[in-house]
């Protein structure tokens, strides 16, 4: 009795494990897709890391509160430089991107762009 038990405890975490790696996994697709989605890939790059110009921060590594917080920022037009001020208008302007990220998307994404 005691022996399938503890196959079945066992088997219960393999399995609740397994379950944690798909939804990372998924999460870190979602953020990828968010991220060429919303057009973040014409100005930083497809992965975060090869920015169009000098203007444009390279965004992979950093880590997710930081890029979080920036990107909230901006996009609630709070940026103080310039950048942000045009990277704000950019997500507002109907020739320019899709849909602004919902505060989900954002976290989605820039949890992405930290494990890059």
């Amino acid at each position: 009795m005691k022996h399938t038990a503890l196959t079945a405890s066992l088997l219960t975490l393999l399995l609740s494990a397994h379950a944690v790696v798909q939804a990372e996994d998924a999460n870190e697709d979602a953020g990828a897709e968010l991220f060429k989605f919303h057009g973040c890939v014409n100005c930083h790059g497809a992965d975060g890391k090869s920015p169009v110009s000098k203007m444009v921060p390279e965004l992979a590594g950093k880590p997710a509160d930081e890029l979080y917080s920036k990107a909230t920022k901006i996009l609630a037009g709070e940026g103080s430089n310039d950048e942000a001020k045009l990277m704000h208008a950019a997500f507002y302007s109907p020739s320019s991107c899709d849909a602004p990220p919902n505060d989900e998307q954002v976290k989605s994404i820039t949890e992405w762009l930290s494990m890059q």
